[in-house]
């Protein structure tokens, strides 16, 4: 692969943020560069990264099936849904998305049973707000922030967010916490009726769900918090060419890192 490494960092390649794309810019601000300036496809993706979108495509199926049938999922369309995805991914192995089918059938049967009185159902929804936090078009180009919520419903005044995961750790950290912050803060901006969202973490690979909830305050008080952060990522980064920026080698982000094959670092 080519990289042009005389090429400078400028806004349009910064915005719009999103969650994983912040982490990408504090974890190597190399990683950063081939990914989010250059734009270059990675030569190999992890096996876990494949597998997770696997489940992912599997499950958000199943779901958006039962959500327009209103009948308990049968286990017969997940094999269908699993070689589709493999059409898309021939590297995927279909016997380890196949490992997720029981949890996948209880979680989905188990939604259509949570949502039976609710007045609002939404699945695989693109949110997206600009610097103003007016809620705009997800492919605005005036887009700030942005993500994409796994599967929505309401009860009373509450909005339940939930976001499926793969991990093989137990461990609600403040890593998954500041996300699930991110997620419902744009959720009350284009939801503003509601005043409690209650953020829950499925689990797949062991079918639990974790529950955290935020009010109005809450999500005022991180967004205070987060405004000031991506303001020090941008002057990190803008104006500024390969050579100016600052990598982060170490054991756990190489390991990882899907440009090893471009990075100098790496290769030294």
């Amino acid at each position: 692969m080519k990289v042009e490494y005389k090429k400078q960092v400028e806004l349009g390649h910064l915005r719009p943020w999103s969650f994983s794309k912040v982490q990408k810019a504090k974890k190597c601000q190399y990683e950063f560069f081939f990914r989010y300036v250059e734009k270059l496809e990675p030569k190999e993706r992890a096996d876990f990264l494949i597998l997770g979108s696997g489940v992912h495509y599997v499950l958000e199926n199943a779901l958006n099936r039962v959500l327009k049938e209103g009948k308990p999922l049968r286990k017969e369309l997940l094999f269908e849904y699993a070689e589709d995805f493999k059409k898309e991914e021939p590297l995927a192995d279909v016997n380890s998305i196949k490992t997720f089918f029981p949890n996948i059938v209880k979680f989905v049967n188990g939604q259509l049973r949570r949502i039976e009185n609710t007045s609002f159902v939404a699945s695989e929804i693109e949110l997206a707000v600009d610097s103003s936090f007016s809620t705009v078009d997800y492919s605005s180009r005036n887009v700030f922030l942005r993500g994409k919520l796994d599967f929505l419903f309401s009860n009373g005044d509450t909005l339940y967010i939930i976001d499926h995961k793969t991990n093989r750790s137990w461990e609600f950290n403040n890593k998954i916490k500041t996300q699930l912050r991110w997620y419902a803060l744009l959720a009350s901006a284009k939801f503003p009726q509601f005043n409690r969202f209650a953020l829950e973490v499925h689990n797949v690979r062991y079918g639990t769900i974790k529950r955290i909830i935020f009010t109005k305050r809450d999500l005022e008080a991180f967004k205070v918090k987060l405004i000031p952060l991506i303001e020090v990522i941008e002057r990190d980064f803008i104006g500024k060419g390969f050579s100016e920026l600052q990598p982060q080698p170490s054991e756990f982000n190489c390991r990882w890192c899907e440009y090893r094959d471009v990075c100098p670092i790496y290769r030294e």
